[in-house]
């Protein structure tokens, strides 16, 4: 399945309940005073408002380690014994790893993340009162029928996100706010083609199969967007070609030239429903179902700062050895593990996994992207949830030596999900990467001021449309993913590289992670985990 079957799955690994249709999140007064160190929302000193380096990636450790995994083993003296054993060891800790964890909870389960964090790059930060996301922003509203419906529910969360339909859209054009964009807001006269388009994309969304064995599946997955436009429609007014390219750059960090039209359909499509945000985006959800299996499971269960180095099966178990957040090497046995990491991790982890396997999980690709916060000194009345910033000409695919003058695609509101009733104000400025070779500018001593300052100087004119300037900046964060979003490029699905990739490995070794999909989004990690957490089950 893709992104639009699977807010509207039956599947049920949860119980179902109804879905409340609107519901506002008042403050922060959900977030616990002592808040875990390690949970997906960090709290930020009131010191704190501008960074001094990204937040994000913790590159160090994972590329000291990784590329020299043997050598690594040797300088700690060898591998130790197993010390503990468990049912399933679940390896990385981000939307799917907790996700399996959760679903696991009954069972004796330890979740391992490199990381000191848990969430991924659904991630949050609370300063102050204000809680904003530093990656994944918004779910798509799921049917009543699906699991993260029901997950949603169980999390007693259902009724804290604040909900907007496609007919509500904004965007930012040529300095001026502008809605509603689909129904031809920026191009008067024109209204027609934008009708016309959405009214294909809800279409799509009602009618098309988008499992991925299907038939859609087989023709679009082999089409770029560009070629979609182009066999549907000739062509799109400009500002339509323009919105499609800067969502192709948020979304997915790649380029309606290089996209899979299949992929991108799911997405778009299922946008023509409504989308659900909550107080920090999707850290709520991941903080939630974080402190729920702790306390279910214990809190020993969910463990950070661990490093996993090699899993391999052993008879009718599997051994995992990993180095603890001590730096102690350690190793236990579990009847199954769950890889919940990223494909290109899993591989350096997994002897076991074929030349076959292996060579389609080097060659999945993925890509960069950048998150910028600003704060501003007081609260800001939020026209929507985002905008995209449309300047009325299609910007062309950047390259490593044409990058472009974009220097974030769009503008999210981060206090709208709490109704603006917060002491700062909060724009979270995103910036897809699309191309290859990006992170090596990223870890460059000097990114971080090079983008704080494009960022503040391009905010400017968003300020504006607000009634504030430069002078009512409070402050700003920026967070960096080097290779967070596995990239949906065209033919991935209809290759099986995706599937190959993702096989478990005998009946112990299970993977669950968005890029199975190759599907940068909540549902495909939720999905993936369900999938897992059922291919155990089902193991005698």
């Amino acid at each position: 399945m893709q992104r639009r079957d699977f807010i509207k799955s039956s599947l049920s690994i949860a119980a179902i309940s109804s879905l409340p249709t609107r519901g506002i999140a008042q403050g922060s007064s959900w977030v616990s005073k002592k808040l875990t160190d390690d949970l997906p929302i960090a709290k930020v000193d009131a010191g704190q408002n501008n960074s001094l380096d990204f937040n994000g990636d913790n590159i160090d450790r994972p590329h000291d380690i990784l590329w020299n995994i043997d050598g690594y083993i040797e300088k700690q003296g060898g591998e130790p014994s197993v010390t503990e054993e468990f049912e399933v060891a679940v390896i990385g800790g981000g939307i799917s790893g907790l996700s399996a964890a959760y679903y696991l909870r009954n069972k004796k389960m330890v979740l391992l993340e490199q990381d000191t964090r848990l969430g991924g790059n659904s991630k949050g930060e609370l300063y102050k009162d204000a809680c904003y996301s530093i990656g994944a922003a918004y779910i798509c509203e799921p049917a009543q029928e699906a699991p993260l419906a029901g997950l949603l529910n169980e999390l007693g969360i259902a009724d804290k996100a604040r909900r907007e339909t496609s007919e509500e859209t904004s965007v930012f054009f040529k300095n001026a706010i502008k809605s509603p964009f689909w129904q031809g807001a920026t191009a008067p006269g024109a209204e027609a083609d934008f009708k016309k388009l959405h009214k294909r994309l809800v279409e799509i969304y009602n009618e098309a199969d988008f499992s991925f064995e299907g038939d859609f599946a087989k023709e679009y997955d082999q089409l770029t967007v560009d070629e979609w436009v182009a066999k549907e429609f000739g062509d799109l007014h400009p500002h339509l070609k323009e919105y499609m390219q800067l969502y192709g750059w948020s979304s997915f960090c790649g380029s309606t030239e290089e996209l899979s039209a299949f992929q991108y359909l799911g997405f778009l499509s299922a946008e023509t429903g409504a989308i659900l945000a909550f107080p920090g985006g999707n850290s709520y959800i991941a903080h939630k179902m974080a402190q729920q299996t702790r306390k279910e499971a214990g809190e020993n269960s969910l463990r950070t700062g661990c490093m996993v180095l090699r899993v391999q099966t052993d008879k009718d178990s599997v051994t995992v050895l990993y180095v603890d957040e001590m730096n102690v090497l350690k190793k236990i046995r579990a009847k199954h593990a769950i890889m919940a990491c990223p494909k290109f991790v899993a591989r350096r982890l997994l002897p076991e996994m074929s030349d076959d396997q292996s060579t389609a999980a080097k060659f999945l690709p993925y890509r960069a992207y950048l998150v910028g916060n600003v704060l501003t000194k007081k609260p800001i009345q939020s026209p929507s949830f985002e905008l995209y910033c449309l300047q009325g000409n299609v910007p062309p695919a950047p390259t490593p030596m044409k990058r472009g003058d974009r220097n974030f695609s769009d503008v999210c509101f981060g206090s709208w999900a709490q109704q603006d009733k917060t002491e700062h104000g909060v724009l979270t400025l995103y910036h897809g990467i699309p191309y290859d070779g990006a992170r090596q500018f990223l870890f460059n001593p000097n990114s971080h001021d090079k983008y704080k300052n494009k960022y503040l100087a391009d905010v400017g004119p968003v300020l504006a449309s607000l009634n504030l300037t430069a002078q009512d900046i409070h402050g700003i964060r920026l967070t960096r993913w080097g290779h967070a979003v596995p990239l949906s490029q065209k033919g991935l699905i209809s290759s099986g590289s995706a599937k190959k990739a993702a096989a478990p490995i005998g009946q112990r070794i299970h993977f669950a992670n968005q890029d199975n999909w190759m599907t940068p989004c909540f549902e495909a990690g939720l999905q993936a985990a369900i999938e897992a957490c059922q291919a155990i089950a089902a193991v005698k």
